[in-house]
């Protein structure tokens, strides 16, 4: 007789949304130890990866020993043959395995301005301190003045530590050498799911300086972007504080419309683009014809620190995805239930749950999507099998 342990977990609430997906009996074994523990559709396996967990209800209990088929083993309990379960096929060994899941990020390319003018004041047009050389205006109240490059820095590095596991970051800086208009090709930083600290290094240690290439930096970004073939939904947030420049005129010559025109081409190739507009809100007129273009409606002003950094948070909730995969789809795709922090989440287009383009994506909508991109949300998925109970409203 073969002989299987189960063990069964919930997954613990995290910073970042978890999901378990897990499966429950839908035969009729016999089992030996704890019979409470072996109940289906109470617990489920760690999300993520490596898929640990505890018990369910009492820790300190066996495991069940569940016997799915007496020819699976030989004679001797004590020695079985093979301890590997079968893999669930249909109605058969349902609840023989446990299946990982996670959340599918979205990739977002970050194209700042670090222009000269990135040195002023976030709420004016002129500088906190007196420049080098006596140049510049000085604001006229300094007791309270921040520049802007450093209030960007501060919301990229709090949006970055708050999004990790749902957004892979990228990095590309216009100008590429602070000076002038040189735009080079390729990113700073490649997108990636472990890029925060390198994108957070990369920022740290530039200076404001040159011009507003904005028209040749989306250009750059739209083709690096083009190259990335991770299957994730890909956006572009531009984040500058004023007209862009560098047309075939000259540096200080406008460029607006070829701005509009490169935003136009990354929406076409599939790319949305935000913006975020730093500074007096009067220096930045062309921004709500980026955002149009791009396909995200209207721009973020910013003309404070708190200003700034709830911009790219806005952004960051547009952005990252309530979608979760499987390894392997659900034995029965008519008996699968969802869980936000341990209540059951409808079946719904509009503030619930879906499928994805397979039974092995799960999307939340809404209001489920909004309570899970929360701290400390934890979402499981369960499996259940072929013409098994009804699931229960709320897990342990």
């Amino acid at each position: 007789m073969r002989r299987l342990v189960a063990r069964l977990s919930l997954v613990g609430a995290v910073t970042a949304p978890l999901v378990g997906f897990f499966f429950v009996g839908c035969v009729q074994p016999s089992t030996l130890g704890n019979p409470s523990a072996a109940g289906g559709g109470t617990s489920g396996g760690r999300g993520g990866s490596g898929g640990g967990g505890g018990t369910s209800a009492a820790s300190t209990a066996p495991p069940p020993v569940i016997y799915l088929d007496a020819s699976m083993n030989g004679p001797d309990l004590k020695e079985p043959e093979d301890l590997t379960p079968p893999l669930p096929t249909g109605d058969a060994n349902c609840g023989s395995a446990t299946s990982t899941a996670t959340r599918q990020p979205a990739d977002v390319l970050l194209v700042l301005d670090r222009s000269g003018s990135m040195d002023y004041s976030i709420a004016e047009d002129c500088y906190c301190t007196q420049q080098s050389g006596g140049g510049g205006t000085v604001c006229s109240n300094t007791s309270n003045c921040t520049t802007r490059w450093p209030s960007l820095t501060s919301a990229v590095d709090a949006t970055l530590t708050a999004t990790t596991g749902s957004i892979n970051w990228g990095l590309k800086l216009y100008s590429s050498t602070g000076n002038g208009c040189t735009v080079s090709n390729g990113v700073e930083v490649a997108v990636s799911g472990t890029s925060v600290s390198t994108v957070q290094t990369q920022i740290g240690s530039t200076k404001p300086g040159g011009n507003t290439p904005t028209a040749q930096a989306i250009t750059a970004a739209t083709a690096y972007l083009k190259t990335v073939n991770d299957n994730n939904n890909h956006v572009i947030l531009l984040a500058t504080d004023g007209e862009p420049n560098c047309a075939s005129g000259g540096s200080s010559t406008p460029n607006v419309q070829a701005t509009v025109d490169a935003i136009t081409a990354a929406k076409s190739a599939g790319f949305l683009v935000y913006v975020i507009g730093i500074g007096p809100q009067a220096a930045l007129t062309n921004l709500q014809s980026f955002a149009v273009a791009g396909g995200t409606g209207s721009y973020y002003p910013a003309t404070s620190p708190q200003a700034l950094t709830d911009a790219f948070a806005s952004i960051s909730k547009l952005v990252a995805t309530c979608v979760f995969t499987s390894t392997q789809p659900p034995p029965a795709p008519d008996n699968v239930a969802v869980y936000l922090n341990k209540n059951l989440v409808t079946k719904d287009d509009l503030n619930g749950w879906t499928f994805g383009s397979d039974t092995q994506t799960i999307i939340l909508n809404g209001t489920a999507c909004d309570e899970a991109m929360t701290a400390n949300s934890a979402v499981q998925i369960l499996f259940g099998c072929p013409g098994g109970p009804p699931p229960p409203s709320v897990i342990p």
